[in-house]
């Protein structure tokens, strides 16, 4: 019945679309990049979706670009915050130092199921396959292009989804920027860049720190038993978990604090008008935790309590320790290094890239008997975790109007990860000379060849054509537990990813209503299984996660049609898309408490986007984007509850309406950001919301207003979450956060 709804709904706007004329003519101008006429045209230049340049209406495919001034209308501290307001993009972020942010696409939960890129290199991590988009430099960003749908014909595993490509800026002539904020939590951002031109040479060089003493948000929650203590206490607050079974808050687990550092240059050499070279390195390296946890309860003497048994006047016991008040702490450093070489030869195009990455990265989690001076502890630590990527890449013409892009592409990942205990949970080199109590890694290589051409078919008809044909190879894994010892043969396997895509662009005109272009496409897209779900083994509470050195790559068909046009001076787009997927990587439960992962589920999406863009006046733009997805699991013999349930963090509805205003040096913008509640359980059970673990429906309104001095220095004043909403994803989200920004540049 949802579905029927859902489709029912994708015609009845199409309709309405289609029927606007009588009501648009008294409308203003619309949307993006205006013409000379007012009218607004879809003309941002794209590399992503066919990786060579072309403007967003000469797609069959639906795509948007953030440009650097739209990101400088909003408070964008992270590039995942630039995403936030995108048609069909799901923005991952629980809390508001959140380590761990992600973006997704398209209905498809899960990070490593969208391919994200820096400046066209895949970023998705080579151990869980996903990309934290925290650590990707703001200030070093030119534009984001998202590009919707499969495209493993082009990239192979991870875009499932679509892709998000970052790309950063590169010098055209001096300049030189510097730019500091303070936030909410004591958060302070600072920037300062600097890039030139000198004859054929460029260079740019980056810095950015970014430091929080963070807020409150990891909650202390916990159930009662029947029973009595001696020790009664005050100062918890009855609530419930996600699923709605009495909980207490009892405290939290202190400030949850970040120190981050980001830093990186680009060179360029112009070999001769044909041909470039550039060199890039990217540095990153941040720390996180918490400080000063604090507990409510308090005694009949007024004396604070963190441990013991206790009791609960009228509701029950329950037993404490300092260990439920203490979070875990950890430190990343990352390291990118690229090479790039573009060139003429004749009248082909090629392109050449080489990229190398390497990651360590640790957290430590407090055991039981830790307290907040020390205590035992559980290090953690991922490293190596390295990454080598090539490319080469031909774009051949064929006569005036057809072009056929090829290449070929090398990826090599390794990662390994090891636990030890330590002797002090606040110092993680208290491992002593004790071996690792758990390692396991291993290795994954990819080699590829992908081809792409497009087809003038006649005058206002294009066809699209692609393929990709992946070989990966997961080997040299291995798995020490304990004193058990483990080598896993080596695995490989195949996937062909074709392609297809038709763009209609017909320049119908009548009256007010002009038709821009219908575009369909259709496509296969695969993921392969991580190295973390292959082989790595780990518990939570009683529960214990087996990896599985057997699976299978995940595997999807998609397939959209789309609409842009013009009513008046209003541009609208409208996409409908649905997917089917299957061998989803799902935990079957062999006990209550002992899992093993398999190749178990199939689900499928039906989805709508709609956006329109519009100039309401001189210098006064609005937006408003929808997005309606329905995604539901058809079949899953592993976790048989979970069928007929939606996907894990993919919320069914989101909306975005927002107006900003620049006219002369001054600039503003508002946007009201609405998401309905997700369900982050796979049997859909956790349905409570506005406590602790939920992921509750989003309901914001962010406004940002600047002024420029002289073109030059630049203040702003921003407010996220203006009317103060209290909401949970999981954690608990920041309330009103004001940030004041000034900057300068030359």
């Amino acid at each position: 019945m949802k579905r029927f709804w859902l489709r029912m709904g994708f015609g009845m706007s199409l309709v309405t679309i289609l029927s606007g004329i009588g009501f648009a003519g008294q409308q203003g101008t619309v949307a993006r990049g205006a013409s000379s006429t007012g009218v607004i045209e879809l003309e941002e230049v794209v590399v992503t979706a066919t990786k060579i340049e072309q403007n967003i209406s000469d797609l069959p495919v639906s795509a948007s670009v953030i440009t650097r001034d739209e990101m400088e209308k909003k408070r964008v501290t992270f590039v995942d915050e630039a995403l936030k307001y995108e048609p069909g993009v799901v923005q991952k972020r629980t809390k508001f130092a959140d380590t761990r942010s992600m973006a997704t696409l398209r209905g498809f939960s899960g990070g490593q199921r969208t391919l994200v890129l820096l400046d066209g290199i895949p970023t998705n991590d080579a151990y869980t396959g996903g990309t934290y988009l925290c650590d990707l430099p703001v200030g070093t960003v030119e534009r984001i292009e998202v590009v919707n749908g499969p495209f493993s014909s082009l990239y192979g595993g991870e875009a499932m989804g679509g892709v998000i490509n970052v790309i950063t800026k590169t010098p055209k002539k001096e300049g030189f920027e510097v730019k500091s904020s303070a936030s909410a939590y004591d958060t302070y951002r600072h920037i300062l860049s600097y890039g030139n031109k000198l004859g054929k040479f460029s260079f740019s060089l980056n810095l950015e720190k970014k430091t929080s003493k963070g807020d409150r948000t990891d909650l202390v929650t916990k159930s009662v038993k029947p029973g009595t203590s001696t020790t009664q206490v005050t100062g918890w607050t009855k609530t419930t978990d996600n699923k709605g079974s009495p909980f207490y808050l009892l405290g939290d687990k202190g400030k949850n604090y970040w120190d981050q550092n980001q830093y990186g240059f680009k060179l360029n050499y112009c070999l001769n008008p044909a041909s470039n070279l550039s060199f890039s390195y990217k540095g990153n390296k941040r720390e996180y935790g918490y400080r000063d946890p604090q507990s409510n309860l308090v005694d009949g003497s007024g004396k604070p309590v963190d441990s013991g048994k206790v009791e609960l006047p009228g509701e029950g016991t329950m037993t404490l320790s300092p260990k439920d008040f203490l979070g875990t702490w950890g430190e990343l450093e990352d390291n990118t290094y690229g090479l790039c070489y573009d060139t003429l030869l004749v009248e082909i195009a090629l392109k050449g890239r080489l990229n190398f990455s390497d990651s360590n990265s640790f957290y430590v989690s407090p055991e039981t008997g830790a307290n907040y001076s020390g205590g035992p502890g559980k290090l953690s630590k991922t490293s190596p975790k390295d990454t080598i990527f090539g490319e080469v890449q031909f774009d051949i013409p064929l006569m005036e109007t057809n072009l056929i892009t090829c290449g070929l592409t090398y990826r090599d990942d390794s990662a390994r990860a090891k636990d030890w205990k330590v002797s002090n949970w606040k110092d993680e080199s208290s491992i002593g000379t004790g071996n690792p109590t758990y390692e396991v890694g291993g290795k994954a290589r990819t080699i590829a060849f992908y081809t792409q051409g497009e087809v003038q078919l006649i005058n206002a008809l294009k066809l699209f054509l692609g393929a990709r044909y992946d070989t990966w190879k997961n080997y040299d894994a291995s798995l020490i537990d304990g004193t058990k010892s483990t080598i896993y043969e080596d695995k490989e396997k195949q996937a062909f990813s074709p392609k297809v895509g038709l763009l209609y662009k017909p320049k119908f005109e009548k009256g007010l209503y002009k038709l821009e272009g219908i575009r369909a496409s259709w496509g296969k897209a695969f993921r392969p299984p991580t190295i973390h779900e292959l082989y790595r083994t780990w518990k939570y509470g009683s529960k214990t996660y087996v990896g599985n050195p057997e699976l299978s790559c995940e595997t999807t068909q998609s397939w959209e049609i789309g609409i842009d046009q013009h009513l008046s001076k209003i541009a609208i787009s409208a996409t409908y898309f649905q997917s089917k997927i299957d061998d989803l990587i799902y935990n079957k439960w062999v006990t209550e408490t002992y899992s093993i992962r398999e190749n178990a589920g199939r689900g499928q999406i039906a989805g709508f986007e709609m956006e329109g863009k519009m100039k309401l006046a001189a210098g006064l733009d609005a937006f408003a984007n929808y997005t309606l997805q329905d995604t539901e699991i058809t079949s899953n013999p592993a976790e048989p509850k979970t069928v007929g349930k939606d996907f894990e963090y993919v919320p069914e509805k989101m909306y975005n309406i927002g107006v900003s205003f620049h006219r002369n040096d001054l600039d503003a913008s508002c946007t009201w950001h609405w998401v309905k509640k997700m369900y982050a359980t796979s049997d859909n059970t956790d349905v409570a919301e506005g406590v602790y673990g939920a992921h509750d429906t989003v309901d914001t309104v962010d406004m940002k207003i600047g002024y420029a001095f002289k073109e030059r220095m630049r203040v702003s004043l921003a407010c996220d979450n203006l009317l103060d909403k209290e909401y949970y994803q999981y954690y608990k989200s920041p309330g009103r956060t004001v940030t004041f920004e000034v900057g300068y540049k030359y």
